[in-house]
């Protein structure tokens, strides 16, 4: 099995004037991005005291999740929940995003993001999908094989709150996931600008809530 920290893996990285470009390319508006993290700022901020540990990062990854869509989705692009698992898919069927929360590195060039929960096996295949996972999960690989003859290639929008109402993101295509379930390694990374949101705005503690909700309905 490979590290993630593997050469092999070591990702192409856009920043700067770059950015715009690439996402161009990927027929995506920076605009889209950027407030779909604002949205999710915001609700983070309505978490309090009597909420649960997870309610801040619940809260931020479901209105990330719906301002993504529903930005996307006013430009062409096409709402998808297999296995529940919420996307948006652009027009053609060639690109997918979902947003999932990552961990300290996102967003930064020299740091090493990974995702910072476990992904579910919705994801697991989109990462497989990618067309150059090395799949360290045996299990499930007998499983996606029936879809590894889609092209959709599945971005991830990772964002990582950080200190100081600090929020990094970028936006990046996942190549391998690790027998945890953890994806940490990346073909390219697309670097957004840092967003902070004032040293007045209150954020209580994110605790990572669910933001990977898909699973299998078996017939019994």
């Amino acid at each position: 099995m490979s590290s993630f920290n593997d050469p092999v893996h070591q990702p192409v990285i856009h920043e700067g004037s770059a950015v715009q470009q690439r996402l161009a390319h990927l027929g995506i508006a920076q605009k889209r991005l950027d407030d779909a993290l604002d949205a999710g700022d915001s609700a983070a901020r309505q978490a309090d005291r009597f909420s649960p540990v997870t309610a801040a990062g619940t809260y931020r990854w479901m209105s990330t999740v719906q301002l993504l869509r529903m930005g996307l989705a006013s430009d062409g692009w096409n709402l998808n929940d297999d296995r529940n698992s919420p996307r948006i898919i652009r027009a053609d069927g060639k690109v997918a995003v979902i947003a999932v929360r990552g961990t300290s590195g996102t967003g930064l060039r020299d740091g090493e993001p990974k995702t910072a929960n476990p992904r579910g096996n919705a994801t697991s295949r989109a990462v497989q999908i990618n067309g150059q996972l090395e799949f360290a999960v045996t299990a499930l690989l007998a499983d996606m094989s029936a879809e590894k003859t889609s092209d959709t290639q599945t971005w991830f929008l990772l964002y990582f709150p950080g200190q100081d109402n600090e929020l990094r993101a970028e936006l990046s295509l996942p190549v391998m996931i690790n027998d945890k379930g953890v994806v940490g390694a990346w073909t390219e990374r697309i670097l957004l600008p840092g967003r902070n949101y004032g040293a007045d705005k209150v954020v209580p503690l994110d605790a990572s809530g669910d933001d990977d909700v898909d699973f299998d309905i078996a017939a019994i």
